[in-house]
């Protein structure tokens, strides 16, 4: 699900979809997105990773990791897109075949407790 920055941060109708998320869904993973992909320049995104779960009294996110994206990463619309190949280290970093194998790294951080 791409969402703007900071929606699971802030308060208002952020908090309220942070709420709900946390509570019927795993969100395990945020991938950070650079200006100028989806959006004018700018304008900041965000790709959430979650797996859906029955709704919950306590939230299922226990760990949340982060991707960085944005340090050094430059894109346009039109001039310089977004290849698979840009994401190629996010892919092997996120290794969607067990998260148990995930490994921390200057861009790649793991956040306890959803935070």
């Amino acid at each position: 699900m791409v969402v703007p920055d900071n929606v699971l941060f802030e308060g208002g109708a952020g908090e309220t979809i942070r709420k709900k998320l946390l509570h019927e869904c795993d969100v395990h993973t945020l991938l950070r997105l650079p200006t100028g992909i989806f959006y004018a320049q700018g304008v900041k995104a965000n790709v959430l990773f979650f797996d859906r779960k029955p709704a919950s009294a306590t939230p299922w996110t226990k760990k949340l990791w982060i991707y960085d994206f944005r340090t050094n990463q430059h894109f346009t619309l039109k001039t310089n897109t977004l290849r698979s190949e840009n994401l190629q280290d996010f892919i092997q970093s996120f290794n969607p075949h067990s998260a148990l194998h995930r490994v921390i790294h200057e861009d790649f951080q793991c956040l306890a407790n959803g935070g």
